[in-house]
């Protein structure tokens, strides 16, 4: 059996290519794509692009974290890969909180949209948690909260324990009712970089994810956010006369070499969780 690249890990996380024997030339093609990106990117920095280098940097380093680790590569789009395909944006929301909790190893979280009017994040869809909680954190316009401040600073949020954390005192109530003691809180942003919601994963007990599993979440809130762009540009040119097919075409976000690492289509299920 030809070893992907030489590495034995492309072999085991991706075996479909392995089993080719032009396997290899797949790794080096990535190689030679990062390359281009880099290079763009120091083009378009120059030309004052700075919006697009960063683009061209993010691309790069996406190939460079599937060429590193192939293993969370395919973790990734095992749970990303039908996204784009889901018909309707409550669904979407269920699904994409499906693969978070995955991802993360968790068994309670939430996905909140943003309030572009009022900058508030309102809960659209949850897993694990009662009323008490649903109610308290209905509207969340605070960043005491790790969604308040993933949402405020545009970054991913880790608190470690919240029994610790000075900002969070004033939620430690609501955290002692519903049982959990760490949470994380990852941005959805679309290609631009505009925040459109949050996705917290919550634990029982002191925690913080791995460098590398937070490296996938933050990847992760980026492909939920561009598929949450799609269905919100497709909704948009619906109510301006413009026909459905007219909107961004799926993958058109993602570096085209995402597809060719795919693994083969597989029956899912997923536990609906719209509220």
């Amino acid at each position: 059996m030809d070893v992907l690249g030489g590495d034995p890990r492309w072999s085991e996380a991706f075996p479909w290519h392995a089993r080719t024997s032009q396997s290899w030339k797949l790794r080096r093609l990535l190689e030679e794509a990062e390359l281009v990106h880099r290079r763009s990117a120091d083009r378009l920095r120059a030309l004052g692009r700075e919006d697009l280098a960063q683009r061209a940097d993010k691309f790069a380093a996406w190939i460079r974290f599937d060429l590193d680790e192939p293993f969370a590569a395919r973790r990734l789009y095992t749970v990303t890969r039908d996204l784009r395909e889901v018909p309707r944006l409550g669904s979407l929301f269920s699904r994409a909180l499906d693969g978070a909790l995955s991802l993360l190893g968790a068994d309670r979280g939430n996905i909140q949209i943003l309030d572009p009017a009022t900058g508030s994040l309102r809960i659209a869809a949850q897993c694990g948690f009662g009323t008490e909680f649903l109610d308290y954190f209905a509207l969340v316009d605070d960043d005491r909260s790790a969604c308040g401040r993933a949402a405020k600073e545009h970054a991913q949020t880790v608190i470690a324990d919240v029994d610790t954390d000075a900002s969070f005192a004033s939620h430690r109530d609501i955290a002692a009712a519903s049982g959990f003691r760490a949470v994380q809180s990852t941005p959805l942003v679309d290609r631009t970089g505009r925040l459109l919601g949050v996705v917290s994963t919550h634990y029982p007990r002191p925690y913080s994810p791995s460098e590398r599993d937070l490296q996938i979440m933050r990847r992760y809130g980026e492909l939920v956010g561009q598929a949450m762009s799609n269905h919100l540009s497709t909704s948009q040119r619906c109510r301006d006369g413009m026909p459905p097919g007219s909107a961004v075409a799926p993958g058109s976000d993602h570096p085209p070499h995402q597809a060719a690492l795919h693994s083969p289509p597989s029956a899912t299920n997923s536990r609906p969780r719209r509220i």
